[in-house]
């Protein structure tokens, strides 16, 4: 039987469609560089694990005897320099797109971002049709947009290939969203920006589990067109806050900043970490108050159409889950 090739499997979303697929019996070849996330998959006949580094090694033998590859392996962050945004998020998309056209694999799934769209404006149903801006807030967003042109210009040129593109993504497991969100609010107190009032879609790990088996058998569609994925119910930011902290029975005050307010700190707060040795990541960046001060939400009808995709988890379900791991 072919495998399904599953990269950033050590990472957060990855190792749950690891775990997704071999529970429905596939043969799956997990690759990631954390050798000790990795080893969690030890001893599960159904599943390979290697062991690479996409920038660098050889991916013909990460390839060998896949038929499919789910591309989930990315520097997700906020903060980060741009080279190496560069090189985890383009060009170790470029090399695999280019073995993968060499080993000529029947399908091809990207995991992207709805962070594109980020604006400093409130955007309701945003669809997936997107023009970049002149300006990016930073190097994640414009390097997975510059990942997704990648996998687009593969599959014109033959590589069977689409786009995923899930807001937010939480879960058991998660290392970036709600670890953030509670690093702010140790302190006992957490700001409210625009008094909670944007509207933003999320999406629980295992609806973004849910649109990747999809993609992997939407064997009719492979032009390299973008899906947005979601929970398909938008929450304001302060209903999501409060859901969260409940369920975690933390006792935390919400309290509320205007927007303009909130961003001048974060500027000055990115000034300071750019200024200080290791340019560390500073506990609030514009990015970080855009995202939770103003609304986006998104049209996921598409992946509903052409994917079949229906979420299997409400955003309710997904926090009480966090509750239990």
């Amino acid at each position: 039987m072919a495998r399904i090739l599953v990269t950033g499997a050590s990472g957060f979303i990855g190792a749950h469609i690891v775990r997704a697929l071999a529970a429905e019996g596939a043969q799956v070849r997990a690759s990631g560089r954390n050798a000790a996330a990795l080893a969690a998959f030890a001893g599960d006949p159904r599943i390979d694990v290697v062991r690479a580094e996409l920038c660098r090694d050889d991916l013909a033998p990460l390839l060998h005897g896949c038929d499919a590859v789910i591309h989930c392996a990315a520097l997700s962050a906020p903060w980060a320099s741009a080279e190496l945004f560069r090189q985890a998020n383009v060009v170790a998309t470029e090399r695999l797109l280019a073995a993968a056209q060499r080993a000529q694999l029947r399908r091809f799934v990207h995991f992207s971002s709805p962070s594109i769209y980020f604006r400093f404006a409130d955007q309701y149903q945003v669809r997936e049709d997107f023009t970049p801006p002149a300006r990016w807030i930073g190097g994640y967003p414009q390097t997975k947009w510059e990942a997704e042109e990648k996998v687009r210009a593969a599959a014109a040129a033959g590589l069977p290939a689409l786009v995923l593109r899930p807001r937010a993504v939480f879960g058991h497991g998660d290392n970036a969203i709600v670890p953030r969100l509670l690093a702010v609010a140790r302190r006992g107190w957490f700001p409210l920006v625009h008094g909670g009032r944007a509207m933003i879609d999320v999406c629980c790990v295992e609806n973004a589990v849910a649109a990747a088996l999809a993609a992997l058998r939407a064997d009719h569609l492979g032009d390299g067109r973008a899906y947005n994925i979601s929970n398909g119910t938008p929450i304001a930011v302060r209903d999501l806050l409060t859901g969260l902290f409940d369920v975690l029975q933390l006792r935390v005050r919400l309290l509320p900043v205007p927007r303009r307010l909130a961003l001048a700190l974060a500027t000055v707060g990115e000034q300071i970490a750019l200024r200080r040795r290791g340019q560390p990541e500073p506990r609030l960046s514009r990015y970080g108050i855009g995202v939770l001060g103003y609304s986006q939400t998104l049209d996921i009808s598409r992946a509903r159409r052409e994917l079949g995709y229906a979420p299997v988890l409400s955003t309710e379900a997904g926090l009480a889950a966090l509750a239990r791991t």
